[in-house]
């Protein structure tokens, strides 16, 4: 008989045998994972296009990745499962119909909303394998005890319900569960927080850069407030079970460490950035910002030098250091008198960035305009002035306007 396509594992033609379970233990949270892939892409897209950057491309990677990093270990810590981990290799029962200690690996992983208990055996027979991941979550205030009843109906093995035992309780000295539950409520709000923060980030890194630095700061700030936060409320007594062969005492997990570390960098980087804005206004840019290589960035860097120009000059002049003209009488000045009122539509004629001419965006519907004005309309505009000093020594002075316009 010629095998077909779909003849393994079968036997004189009868459907597959599936005679052994290949039931697998829980390595990963499914959330964690569309975290990693969805950053991991973002980050791989940005360094295949990065080689194609001319400029500003040590502003640009600094951003991009600091940006990318903060929004990852946000979302990772907020439903990570290792923010105070304990591990012990103990024996113990595995079952009530059974006196056979067996030695496990045993490990709890508190998170911001839940509970992760592991226990792997060690010292089975071949073909053999114990392999438990189960989860208590306490979003509710009775949850990890609904949660904890269920675990007794499924039997469980007795260092996992033993580990529930102490967190589903709320007793006078068995808190731990309630106290765990109220540091992962604020640092789960907080953590939302700067996670609104930073896309408000990145918006402001596309539009205006030095708020956007600021607002990394403020991101910052807010997740090392987390880690403040959290570390607070903690129980005041750290929990600690005994099991025979080994103890378990909890310790700051990984889960803390890189959202202390996230939010250190982010304030530094953030501060730095800040920083170099306001001494150099016009260095800090990147190219994904929305007027990178304009005129618009240009001006704008110009305005703060133009207010310390301005500010210095007030001060001189406040201090008698600018000499004033006595000789500017009206009609007889060789250097005539400002008019603080008149608006020029040329103001912006000179200047010149990169060989083509800098408008601001105040400025441009003006400038458009005028454009359209100079091209459509030909107009001719003839000036008479005279001058002339009457009797009682002053001076009178008369302007003729002729114009004439060519449609």
């Amino acid at each position: 008989m010629v095998n077909g396509w779909f003849d393994a594992f079968r036997e004189q033609g009868g459907p597959t045998l599936y005679s052994v379970s290949n039931r697998t233990p829980v390595i990963q949270d499914i959330r964690n994972i569309i975290i990693y892939i969805s950053f991991t892409t973002f980050f791989v897209a940005f360094l295949i296009v990065f080689p194609g950057i001319r400029k500003e491309r040590l502003t640009t990677i600094v951003s991009v990745t600091i940006s990318l990093f903060v929004g990852a270990v946000i979302l990772i810590s907020n439903y990570g499962s290792d923010w105070h981990v304990a591990e012990a290799t103990v024996s113990s029962l595995h079952k009530a119909s059974s006196r056979e200690k067996i030695d496990t690996d045993l490990g709890v992983h508190i998170g911001l909303n839940s509970v992760n208990i592991t226990l792997q055996a060690t010292n089975l027979k071949p073909l053999q394998e114990i392999n438990y991941n189960e989860r208590f979550s306490w979003i509710g205030a009775t949850e990890i005890k609904d949660d904890y009843r269920q675990a007794l109906v499924k039997g469980l093995p007795f260092p996992i319900l033993t580990i529930a035992e102490y967190l589903s309780q709320d007793l006078e000295g068995f808190s731990w569960g309630r106290q765990y539950r109220q540091a992962g409520y604020y640092s789960y709000i907080l953590l939302w927080t700067a996670f609104a923060l930073w896309l408000l980030m990145n918006i402001l890194l596309c539009t205006v850069p030095r708020y956007g630095a600021y607002c990394m700061q403020l991101t910052g700030v807010i997740m090392l407030l987390t880690n403040a936060i959290y570390a607070l409320l903690l129980p005041r007594k750290p929990l600690v079970i005994p099991f025979e062969g080994g103890t378990l005492a909890f310790r700051y997990g990984w889960c803390f460490w890189l959202l202390l570390s996230a939010g250190i960098i982010a304030f530094l980087v953030g501060l730095t950035a800040a920083v170099v804005d306001i001494i150099f206004p016009q260095k800090f840019s990147t190219i994904i910002e929305v007027d990178y290589d304009s005129p618009y960035r240009y001006l704008a860097g110009k305005g703060i030098k133009l207010k310390r120009e301005l500010s210095k000059r007030y001060q001189r002049k406040s201090k008698g250091l600018i000499p004033k003209d006595d000789s500017c009488t009206l009609g007889c000045s060789t250097l005539g008198i400002e008019n603080a009122a008149f608006e020029n539509d040329d103001k912006d004629a000179n200047k010149m960035f990169n060989g083509k001419k800098a408008v601001s965006l105040q400025d441009f519907g003006t400038y458009i305009q005028q454009e359209e004005t100079t091209t459509e309309v030909f107009s001719t505009i003839n000036r008479n002035v005279n001058c002339s000093k009457n009797a009682n020594g002053t001076h009178q002075v008369q302007v003729e306007l002729e114009s004439a316009a060519m449609w």
